[in-house]
């Protein structure tokens, strides 16, 4: 499942101050619900945009999901993992724009059209839908967006997000308490909209179906303080109305005054979390809970998926936006800066062995970009499996016997994985160590630039390929904490963020990739898969990698 890129070092003051407390029953938003429930025939005359065809579907019931780990927060200026993902993108709000069907992009949601682009791309008119309230019952208005992503470049609250909203006219000054109000941010109406940009970007509808940009509550905000990341107020399918840490749950009913009428088809959605990956897979065959939040890890999958019974009866693949790497650290490894090794390591590995291990979550693949973007045409060859090519540029380098680090934490499957990557670069003379730590451990050494090689991996949420090289691989990446630097690879990933189109940006794209490649930036191993894991009796189950699972379109089989 999707969410932004997988690096909470750098974001752990998000996790302070979001504790749960135990049992929190909500009043504040439950009055809201007046009208009646529809009946158990489900005859929606529209659905929100997004994957699956409801065909057949009927009413009530309830869906259990299993995680294992408490949401860090369901604000969405504050939750990025998984658990906190799922609930800010399709549970809990309603952004102006949603993904359409499996690959698609945006359409209106809580927006009634999309928007009016000026002549120099830098100007967005959006009108709002009318009808689309908050939980309490209260209109959502065009202001609620200027307050609420002014909130979001509130320095104090430190939301990750933030940066991701900086081409908006004068955010970036709020950001840096330089200014008190976004200069291009402004409500022409209780319906309207406006947004100036300080230069054109590609990807900005996309970030207005990002969940934090959805519109929040200001009372709400301000009334719960810092309860609002467990009991929070928003405007999509479900609202909260239980949340208990001491007995690991939450609870979601369905909004009877959603503006898609008539979804969502479920009445309750229940979060359960605490739950190792064990456990949830014997829950599940149990029927105790009905869908694995997080799907399936490499070692579910190779239970799951090895019986076609059991696969056919609970496993769903779902196609996703992600790649896997190994970071190479060129600040830390003298021999790293020389494009030849770096060459010679890319074809040393055998990544069609290393990608059976991963038990259909990922799929052997040497290119930086996900294989399957929309409106793309790669240019870059992937890089395969050459034992000898790599010894060739090893020798022609001088390098006789190459000693790295491999760092890893706990998650799958990098563990594993290293233990592989140890017997074929040893073909090769390569000696690799491995150095095992906590996840906790391994994200802060990462982030502080430690380690001569590591696993990443990253799911795009918005698209395009300019996510992936603008958080990694240019040089002033968030997430570039190796000191790798290309010159023209930044130029390329600017060009491609201005241009007038996808498929404009898209040849500069091709051309970065294939220089990512030429350069062997990292080491490029697979292309991600996601294997999703629920019940027999949900019916039309759905999710993208870049949201999660849909719940306002599933139903339950009596």
């Amino acid at each position: 499942m999707a969410g932004p890129p997988p690096h909470p070092s750098r974001r752990h003051v998000l996790i302070a101050g979001t504790g749960g407390t135990a049992a929190l029953m909500l009043s504040g938003c439950t009055g809201a619900a007046t009208a009646a429930r529809p009946g158990p025939l489900a005859d929606v005359s529209a659905w929100a945009p997004g994957p699956g065809d409801p065909a057949g579907a009927r009413r009530h019931g309830t869906v259990v999901t299993a995680w294992s780990n408490e949401a860090q927060s369901y604000d969405p200026a504050v939750g990025w993992d998984l658990h906190s993902w799922e609930a800010i993108s399709t549970v809990l709000y309603a952004p102006l724009y949603q993904y359409a069907r499996q690959f698609d992009g945006p359409a209106p949601h809580a927006a009634a059209r999309m928007p009016h682009i000026s002549a120099d791309r830098r100007v967005y008119t959006i009108p709002l839908r009318r009808g689309v309230k908050f939980h309490n019952g209260r209109p959502v208005t065009a202001q609620d967006y200027v307050d609420t992503w002014t909130r979001l470049m509130d320095p104090e609250l430190a939301s990750w997000a933030a940066s991701y909203l900086f081409g908006i006219d004068g955010a970036e000054a709020v950001n840096a308490k330089k200014a008190k109000r976004i200069r291009g941010l402004r409500a022409l109406d209780p319906y309207t909209l406006r947004v100036h940009l300080r230069e054109p970007d590609v990807l900005f509808p996309a970030l207005l179906c990002q969940p934090y940009t959805a519109a929040l509550p200001g009372e709400e905000i301000r009334r719960l303080g810092s309860g609002f990341g467990r009991t929070p107020v928003g405007n999509g399918p479900f609202r909260i109305t239980e949340y208990d840490s001491k007995r690991r749950r939450a609870v979601f009913r369905a909004f009877d005054d959603y503006f898609w009428r008539g979804t969502p088809l479920i009445d309750t959605l229940e979060y359960r979390w605490g739950i190792d990956y064990p456990l949830q897979s014997l829950q599940l065959g149990g029927g105790r809970v009905d869908v694995l939040g997080e799907g399936l890890v490499a070692s579910q999958a190779a239970k799951f998926t090895a019986d076609p019974s059991t696969r056919e009866r609970y496993v769903q693949p779902v196609p996703v936006l992600g790649t896997q790497w190994i970071t190479l650290n060129t600040k830390r490894r003298r021999e790293l800066r020389d494009v030849r090794v770096r060459q010679a390591l890319n074809w040393a590995v055998d990544r069609e062995q290393l990608m059976r291990l991963s038990f259909g979550l990922s799929e052997p693949w040497g290119c930086p970009f996900p294989e399957k973007l929309v409106h793309y045409t790669r240019t870059a060859k992937p890089y395969t499996y050459d034992p000898d090519r790599a010894k060739a540029l090893l020798r022609e380098a001088g390098v006789t016997r190459l000693r790295l680090e491999f760092m890893h934490g706990t998650r799958d499957p990098w563990p594993l994985l290293g233990q592989v990557l140890q017997q074929q670069l040893e073909a090769v003379g390569v000696e690799i160590t491995l150095n095992a730590m906590s996840q906790a451990a391994f994200d802060l050494a990462s982030s502080k630039g430690e380690g001569d090689i590591y696993g990443t991996q990253m799911y795009v949420t918005l698209g395009s390929g300019i996510e992936l090289a603008s958080t990694c691989f240019t040089s002033d990446a968030a997430q570039n904490y190796t000191g790798y630097a290309n010159k023209r690879v930044d130029r390329l990933v600017a060009k491609a963020r201005t241009a007038p189109t996808i498929e404009a940006s898209n040849v500069y794209l091709a051309s970065a990739e294939e220089e990512l490649v030429r350069d062997s930036a990292a080491v490029f191993i697979g292309n991600m898969n996601f294997l999703a894991a629920r019940a027999p009796k949900i019916h039309n189950y759905q999710m993208r990698g870049e949201t999660g699972t849909y719940y306002d379109r599933l139903w339950v089989k009596a």
